[in-house]
């Protein structure tokens, strides 16, 4: 997997609770739809809480990870198939 840290915008359904699905992203100026969402994580940087998702378009595997301190969405990975 490519490692990156580059700011994207997230198109997401915030349901009630803690319950956030990534519907889709841009990255680098292109819409990525997202379609599989095979895993998902949390951790904490000092006293923030991150929000891990593995999501896939129709091509490829990327990680992105929304940070609930200051509502951010970061792509961190992409794995392409």
């Amino acid at each position: 997997m490519q490692r990156f840290c580059e700011s994207i915008r997230v198109a997401a359904v915030f349901s009630p609770g803690t319950r956030v699905k990534p519907v889709w992203f841009e990255w680098r100026r292109q819409r990525h739809a997202v379609t599989r969402w095979p895993y998902f994580w949390k951790d904490t940087l000092g006293e923030a809480t991150r929000l891990h998702f593995a999501v896939c378009d129709d091509s490829n595997l990327y990680e992105i990870v929304y940070d609930t301190s200051d509502q951010n969405w970061t792509l961190v990975g992409v794995e392409e198939q």
